[in-house]
């Protein structure tokens, strides 16, 4: 006869524990579930309109499109025509998890503005940015967020970025790169290298020198390593899962290489700040961060995160600026017929206020090619947004805490209703008679997390086309692609770059 002590004790054990468990788990459950159908119906929300899937289980299809998307260069093409087809707001599924994508201005008005404090990006970005980035002003919350951008905002004061001199000796530096023989010339590296020498010189006090005859030799493998880090945060940002299955040795390494050179630049600040009659006058970034109390990791993780906003939102739109230019012969003609009658005009911030066809110019690029082409935000909280949900639309939308809601910029200025039958093309005149609303139109975002370099980017971008303009009779594109063919990098490149050949 068996001994069944020890089986009748085991299950007594289970009952014991595991039963007591699994109830409390339903129990809490159902709460949350009968509490949420409470808050959704107190609120009169309705679920928004659900992209058909053949994977409604995990969302598959969703997730491989995307991978395909960064290839094929298309993916705010892809999102422009979901829009367009199932409505200014939809959700779909993707690796198992509910997204909301919108592009309606009063949920933008919403989220970036209005309920600013129920949304974030730090459960979206930081694992996937720390690496390269760590932690600051772009992809941190709380706290941390206000302390980065009290940090930075002295650095873009109207007084900081209104004197143009400094910055005119790069420009002065990249003209002479250009051939005056209409040879072929890629303006997308000098782009990159001119900016990366003016933001070392406002980010540290000492210029990278990428475009003199001396200039630092690592610098050129700090923008590679740099470019090729974004890549890697953008996918890991879009999927998550790659962070756990990550095996891409070249993020890794270019992470190395990014950090070891701030910190070269970081050392150097220090040699300077020793020494005697330092220059008050500028705010350098570098320099007030070395007096607060905070680690060198800390010091070089708030540095990287206000390059990538001063560097990339400038180069990016600088390159897409000639881009649409050398596309379009009448335009630049036009535009050159401005800058020439006005040339007596000082290239001060205030004189190119003059100058309403070479601003509309700029803010058509930043249309039609934005320079950050997608964003997010995740809810911190329960909450909702305005509009979406129902078959009209217009019933406001639940969100749970943890469900991001995505926006693509180029979908949201291609809207025919707003920016009239002709919003795929590149015509700078419509900015004189167009009135549209604060959110209808948003190249550097908006709210409290506004790009704080948008200014800075802005008016260098006039200055540099304006000085280019001036030198030389024509532009010609030299790529056979004539569409803009997407590079997602956090930012959104020209993937074949910006093939060109300038006529004096």
């Amino acid at each position: 006869m068996t001994d069944s002590t020890p089986h009748t004790s085991l299950v007594t054990l289970s009952l014991t524990f595991i039963l007591p468990v699994c109830f409390i788990w339903a129990s809490t459950a159902l709460t949350r579930y009968y509490k949420l159908r409470y808050a959704i119906k107190a609120h009169g929300c309705k679920p928004a309109r659900f992209l058909p899937q053949w994977d409604p289980i995990w969302g598959l299809d969703a997730a491989v499109q995307m991978f395909r998307s960064y290839g094929q260069g298309n993916r705010s093409a892809i999102f422009k025509e979901q829009h367009a087809t199932y409505g200014p707001t939809f959700q779909s599924l993707a690796l198992g998890k509910i997204r909301i994508f919108t592009i309606d201005p009063v949920n933008l008005q919403s989220i970036f503005n209005a309920d600013f404090q129920s949304w974030g990006v730090q459960p979206l970005r930081l694992a996937a940015w720390k690496p390269l980035l760590g932690a600051g002003v772009m992809d941190t919350d709380g706290p941390h967020w206000r302390f980065s951008r009290d940090m930075v905002q002295p650095l873009f004061r109207r007084e900081q970025i209104s004197d143009l001199s400094a910055f005119s000796i790069y420009t002065d530096r990249l003209l002479e790169h250009i051939p005056r023989d209409g040879s072929t010339v890629d303006m997308q590296p000098l782009f990159a290298r001119l900016i990366l020498d003016f933001t070392m010189e406002f980010l540290f006090g000492v210029s990278s020198e990428t475009l003199t005859s001396t200039p630092d030799k690592d610098a050129m493998g700090f923008l590679e390593a740099f470019h090729y880090g974004q890549a890697g945060m953008g996918k890991r940002t879009q999927l998550p899962y790659l962070m756990v299955f990550n095996t891409d040795a070249k993020f890794r390494e270019s992470c190395v290489i990014v950090r070891g050179f701030v910190d070269k630049y970081i050392e150097r600040a220090r040699g300077r700040l020793s020494r005697p009659k330092v220059d008050e006058r500028r705010y350098i970034l570098v320099d007030e961060l070395l007096k607060q109390d905070i680690s060198g990791d800390e010091l070089r993780s708030q540095l990287l995160n206000v390059f990538l906003a001063a560097h990339d939102t400038t180069a990016v739109l600088m390159t897409n600026t000639i881009f649409n230019l050398a596309r379009n012969p009448e335009v630049y003609k036009n535009l050159r017929a401005e800058i020439l009658q006005e040339k007596s005009v000082p290239l001060t911030i205030d004189g190119l206020k003059r100058f309403k066809y070479l601003q509309n110019v700029v803010t058509e690029t930043s249309r039609l090619t934005p320079v950050v082409g997608q964003s997010a935000r995740i809810a911190l909280k329960d909450t909702t947004i305005p509009r979406g949900g129902g078959d009209s639309g217009d019933a406001p939308i639940y969100v749970q805490r943890g469900t991001s809601v995505q926006f693509n910029y180029f979908a949201l200025h291609r809207r025919a209703e707003v920016y009239g039958k002709d919003a795929e093309a590149f015509r700078p005149s419509r900015w004189d008679e167009l009135k549209i609303g604060t959110w209808d139109f948003l190249p550097f975002i908006g709210g409290p997390r506004v790009c704080p370099a948008n200014q800075m980017a802005f008016w260098q971008v006039c200055y540099t086309t304006a000085r280019i303009v001036h030198q030389f009779n024509a532009i010609e594109n030299r790529d056979p692609v004539l569409e803009f063919v997407e590079q997602y990098r956090i930012t959104t490149d020209s993937k074949n770059g910006c093939k060109v050949g300038m006529r004096i």
